[in-house]
């Protein structure tokens, strides 16, 4: 092979990374990763780690999941990862809706796309307040 034909092969192979990456990223704008399922999860708020939950506006994350202390008072969880890309939402208190800091979608409370470029919902898990323990399933 003389030089000519390797940087010809070179050329071709960077190529083909460069388009796989490409077919890669077009599949995460069209759904992102997959929320997780089968959920079933307890928070114990008196446990420091989860403390946050007890005051308005407060969120943490855990296994894939997003759960806020909303204004009126309840608690909800939703898939973590916007439905465009896979960035992580954050819940922003002052507006009541999660946000994806990676392109600007918002979501409202119960998951529904307020503004794109998401094209789909987060998925929203159910959450029961017994006492100090707040339960999370699917």
């Amino acid at each position: 092979m003389d030089r000519k034909e390797f940087l010809a092969a070179l050329g071709i192979g960077a190529a083909a990374l460069a388009c796989a990456q490409c077919f890669a990223g077009c599949q995460s704008i069209n759904g992102g990763p997959a929320a997780p399922t089968n959920v079933n999860f307890t928070l114990e708020l008196t446990d420091p780690a989860n403390g946050v939950l007890t005051t308005t506006g407060g969120y943490l994350y855990k296994d894939g999941i997003i759960v806020a202390h909303l204004a009126n008072g309840s608690h909800v969880a939703l898939s973590q990862v916007c439905t465009h890309q896979g960035g992580t939402v954050q819940y922003i208190a002052s507006a009541n809706l999660f946000h994806c800091p990676v392109h600007g979608s918002n979501f409202s409370t119960n998951g529904s796309v307020l503004n794109g470029p998401a094209g789909s919902p987060l998925v929203k898990y159910n959450t029961s307040l017994t006492g100090t323990s707040l339960w999370v399933y699917s």
